[in-house]
């Protein structure tokens, strides 16, 4: 596990820095629960299920289109915490 905090010494920055990490926990989470709901290991998995109707377009869509949002979102917060370790 990498020690993210280990050059951090600003209690308001280990705190930033602990929040974004956290953030992108909760999204990875939230893809996992997707994935298993449906059985599939990735978005592609769960469209491909949804193009042969093996699974509900809706809501199973709604799952595709949203572990593709947090996939954006975590490469976000992965940039965002990049930038802030470079400023440190």
């Amino acid at each position: 596990m990498v020690d993210f905090f280990k050059n951090v010494e600003d209690v308001s920055k280990k705190k930033e820095l602990a929040d974004m990490v956290q953030e992108i926990t909760l999204m990875k989470v939230a893809i996992d629960d997707i994935k298993e709901a449906y059985d599939v290991k990735d978005e592609n998995g769960l469209l491909n299920k949804i193009k042969k109707g093996l699974v509900p377009e809706h809501p199973a869509y709604e799952g595709y289109l949203s572990i593709l949002h947090l996939k954006e979102y975590i490469a976000h917060y992965r940039l965002k915490i990049q930038k802030f370790m470079d400023e440190l």
